[in-house]
This record gives structure tokens, sequence and C-alpha cells, in this order.
């Protein structure tokens, strides 16, 4: 079974990484030490996709 989006978003946010928003059901996660942000959609009770 696929993890929920809530359960990345969580994974994300203990690995240092800070939500910075988005435009409707993206949010930007982004962190010091990795160039590029990092964009989950969908909402958080969605099953995430395999990316």
């Amino acid at each position: 079974m696929p993890p929920k989006i809530r359960d990345l978003i969580t994974e994300l946010e203990h690995g240092g990484f800070k939500n910075r928003g988005g435009k409707g059901s993206h949010r930007n996660f982004t962190h010091a030490n990795v160039s590029e942000p990092i964009t989950i959609s969908g909402k958080t009770g969605n099953d995430a996709k395999h990316y």
C-alpha cells in the first residue's frame, strides 16, 4: 500500500525541510543543503504517487 501524502510531509519535516507554501494543493519544501525545492502535490489524505 502506498504511503499517504501526510506521511511524506511528516518525513520531510523530520528531515529538516521547511514548507514554503504553494498554490492550490501543491507544497514546496526547501532545505539548506538541497539546491532545488521538492514539490508535493495532492490532498493530505491521498495516496502518494510514485515519483
